[in-house]
């Protein structure tokens, strides 16, 4: 997994004051990055525009121009004339090797560069400024960010207007705001330049990390002398709808739980599934999907390793129990975890406050509950006593009804296996996405049996 940052400021203060890096180094290596970047997409001798605004993330649009100069055109438009200090040191010798200002802007570039605001922007966009992001956008050229794209607070938030990029080039260190749901159809792909020092040196602890592959333990089985009972047995609580318990049982399954049963009455189940009419000897039990108005025992719950999903969100003696058992899971998507936050009193709030502040309110709900939030979305949120864990491998294939059974089968399955809370979200969750990206064919005809399949190739 890789650190993430609410900004970098401190960081770089420390590579200047502490090791020595001056700013004008920093730069150059950032510019590289991107010259790196250009010179592998862009084919030479092809229209560049860096589009600037007064401070150092136009230096360093500047300077990556300089870098490219005579292998391509390059220009610089300036939503600014108050250039700081370093833009100007750069644009006076980026002119000195080609470079050309222009005052207008059309569509005749193969690449632009937006080098308007930095990570730290803040406030409100003037209607000038927004025309040319505008413009810019509609240009058809490869589209890459410096930093972060225009638009995008510290946050992650869109107040009026985005760039759009292809590709974000991230100085140093990763930002949050790149991971907020909001912002997935803006930053592209991101990548983060290396500014002359390995990022174990530039970085310090971060309670926020990105997932990656690497992160997703698969429950492989080593040992030979086994039974079924040596993979756990993982309950799956059937509510009004049969078949969101069933898809849930299944992906257990899939995963490799020993035995897997349904907990309900008269059902008509998958032979490979059992069926059981109580939880007594239960240790993990997956409660929520499809549940609808069937009434919950909760005293069969107390003791219990407990994935929480679905209709479980809107009913207060969710949180009586979690409060006093702190072995669970809890999935909910974004209207579902609003719910959760009031009936906790940790907020009012409703789904698109929510959305803008992802990772502020999945942390507060962490350092309140000491089980595992995962919070679905476009980017998937682990939360655990106060640290987060970014998901971002999801797809929108997984916008369809029976995706969160499959989670929450998966996430049951491999507590049934033994896996920690912590290790059975974060491998649940890559799993998940992970079996999406085999699904080959369009994303809208994914369907939670496809998703099964995809967790069988993993």
């Amino acid at each position: 997994m890789k650190k993430i940052f609410l900004q970098t400021n401190d960081l770089d203060k420390n590579t200047s004051e502490n090791l020595g890096i001056n700013e004008l180094v920093l730069m150059e290596n950032a510019a590289s990055k991107i010259e790196t970047i250009i010179r592998k997409k862009v084919k030479k001798h092809s229209k560049i525009l860096a589009v600037c605004g007064s401070g150092n993330n136009g230096a360093d649009a500047i300077c990556a121009l300089r870098k490219l100069s005579g292998d391509y055109e390059c220009y610089v438009y300036f939503v600014s004339k108050n250039l700081h200090k370093m833009p100007q040191i750069q644009l006076n010798i980026a002119k000195k090797v080609g470079v050309r200002e222009v005052l207008n802007l059309d569509n005749n570039y193969k690449c632009v560069l937006d080098g308007i605001y930095g990570s730290g922007f803040s406030g409100e966009i003037d209607n000038e400024t927004q025309c040319i992001i505008e413009k810019i956008n509609q240009i058809k050229a490869l589209k890459i960010a410096v930093d972060i794209p225009s638009g995008i607070n510290l946050y992650g938030q869109i107040k009026q207007i985005s760039f759009k990029a292809d590709i974000t080039v991230c100085m140093g260190a990763l930002k949050i705001a790149l991971f907020s749901d909001i912002v997935k159809d803006f930053v592209g792909k991101i990548i983060v330049a290396n500014l002359g020092i390995s990022r174990d040196k530039f970085e310090k602890e971060s309670n926020v990390n990105l997932l990656e592959k690497s992160d997703m333990i698969l429950p492989i089985r080593k040992h030979k002398n086994t039974n079924k009972g040596s993979f756990g047995h993982t309950y799956v609580v059937c509510g009004d709808m049969n078949g969101a318990s069933e898809i849930a049982a299944l992906s257990a399954n899939a995963v490799g739980s020993g035995l897997v049963s349904i907990v309900g009455e008269n059902m008509c189940i998958n032979p490979i599934i059992m069926q059981k009419d109580s939880l007594k000897n239960a240790k993990v039990v997956v409660i929520g999907c499809g549940l609808g108005k069937k009434e919950v025992n909760f005293d069969e719950l107390q003791d219990k390793t407990l994935v929480i999903d679905a209709d479980m969100c809107y009913m207060q003696k969710t949180i009586t129990l979690i409060e006093k058992n702190p072995n669970f899971i809890i999935t909910p998507h974004p209207k579902e975890f609003s719910s959760l936050l009031k009936l906790a009193n940790l907020a009012q709030i409703d789904t698109q406050e929510l959305q803008e502040n992802r990772f502020k309110y999945a942390k507060i709900w962490s350092e309140n509950f000491r089980g595992v939030l995962v919070l679905k979305g476009a980017n998937t949120i682990i939360a655990s006593n106060g640290k987060l864990f970014v998901m971002t491998k999801g797809t929108n294939a997984l916008a369809k009804g029976g995706s969160g059974d499959v989670l929450a089968g998966i996430i049951g399955g491999l507590l049934a296996q033994n896996y920690t809370l912590l290790d059975a979200s974060i491998s649940g969750v890559l799993m998940h996405a992970y079996a999406a990206k085999k699904f080959k064919k369009h994303s809208y005809s994914l369907n939670s049996f496809d998703l099964i399949k995809g967790l069988k190739c993993l």
